[in-house]
């Protein structure tokens, strides 16, 4: 008994330079040098999370962005704006497409706190749902909000979830269920996870939050303006293409461009 099927959520597109992902996307250590710099290069990514259905509980990882972004994220906007999002990237609507509710769901896990992933988590608060995330991640996360510093930590969602049922793990690793494991990395923020997934029929998936954005950076080993942790990012990089090495294992990279091509959405399933 395990993990039966995985659904993957989808919560709209947003926008942003390529160089928050890449870096020197456009050349500009070149055209600087020649005094030719070139216009900035943009890029759209897909906002997602997925639904982890297991005999044991039914695990949400991560809820997308706040519906009324445009209205609450401020300055943030104007450098990711959600280009795309309808009532059908709502969570609530999400989760309709197999059969759940907010109420359904058992464990609410967080790559990590930024807005474009706890932005829907405002419904569990009072379900009391456990909300789970590593420890370093919500100690940083509330940190930056104390100071006033908050970037992609939006108030908005944090405050929210201000006396929600949370729980925090400290370490490397931390099985949540059987077959699943919450993996820590750092490397894009202080507690960003991974989460490793090996289903009934005995395949693995991968999937990589933030800490990896782009499939191009598995090749480069280089991220882009969102680095934090340049040791943890080497080293965290490297345990990932370890892990995909093994047999029958995916890599589910949540923004990639092109996800939609390689992995279908709900209500279509993962095995």
């Amino acid at each position: 008994m395990g993990v039966k099927n995985i659904y993957l959520l989808d919560f709209g597109i947003l926008s942003g330079e390529l160089g928050w992902f890449l870096p020197d996307p456009a050349g500009w250590t070149e055209t600087a040098v020649e005094k030719k710099p070139k216009m900035p290069v943009w890029t759209d990514i897909p906002v997602t999370g997925a639904v982890i259905e297991h005999s044991d509980g039914i695990i949400l990882m991560d809820t997308g962005s706040h519906p009324e972004a445009k209205k609450v994220w401020g300055p943030v906007w104007e450098v990711f704006p959600m280009t795309k999002f309808t009532d059908e990237n709502r969570l609530e609507n999400q989760l309709k497409l197999i059969g759940l509710k907010p109420e359904d769901i058992h464990y609410v896990v967080f790559t990590h706190l930024h807005l474009d992933h706890a932005g829907q988590a405002y419904h569990f608060k009072d379900l009391n749902t456990p909300l789970i995330a590593h420890k370093k991640e919500l100690m940083w996360a509330t940190y930056l909000m104390y100071l006033g510093k908050t970037g992609a930590y939006q108030p908005v969602d944090l405050e929210a979830l201000k006396g929600g049922s949370w729980f925090t793990f400290d370490g490397e690793t931390f099985e949540l269920l059987p077959g699943v494991d919450l993996m820590f990395v750092g490397g894009h923020t202080p507690g960003s996870i991974i989460i490793k997934v090996t289903t009934e029929a005995g395949n693995n998936y991968l999937f990589t939050g933030d800490f990896i954005h782009l499939p191009e950076e598995l090749e480069r080993e280089s991220k882009g303006w969102l680095l934090g942790d340049v040791d943890e990012y080497i080293t965290g990089l490297r345990k990932i293409k370890l892990l995909a090495r093994r047999p029958r294992t995916n890599l589910v990279i949540s923004h990639d461009p092109k996800l939609w091509e390689k992995y279908p959405k709900a209500p279509k399933a993962l095995k």
